[in-house]
């Protein structure tokens, strides 16, 4: 639970971090140029996937760093909930677009 909760504080999602940060360097680009096709779909659920994930472990960054500052670091738990339910909530609206939407790259593209 710490790992999901306080993603920063972890090896793991720190290693995942930085993973997913050449993962999606690699595979944004891939999915513009493979959009609109069948083989788009497993790129946009993984996008969908990687984005919110990635976002929620810098963002963990940014609460540990700020919110003391801020306020207090008794509210660093408190505001790693809301961040896990906005992670969740996007996470959900990506798949949901993916799925029964036009996906998240030819949503993305209809903006040009």
């Amino acid at each position: 639970m710490e790992t999901i909760l306080a993603p920063d504080t972890a090896k793991v999602a720190t290693t995942f971090y930085h993973k997913s940060s050449i993962a999606l360097a690699v595979l944004t680009p891939v999915a513009f140029v493979l959009s609109p096709s069948s083989v788009n779909l497993p790129i946009d659920l993984t996008l969908g996937v990687l984005f919110p994930v990635h976002a929620h472990i810098a963002l963990n960054y940014v609460i540990s760093d700020y919110v003391p500052l801020l306020f207090s670091s008794s509210l660093i738990p408190t505001f790693r909930m809301g961040l896990l339910g906005v992670t969740v909530v996007t996470a959900t609206g990506l798949l949901k677009l993916n799925l029964f939407g036009p996906g998240l790259t030819e949503s993305i593209k209809s903006l040009w």
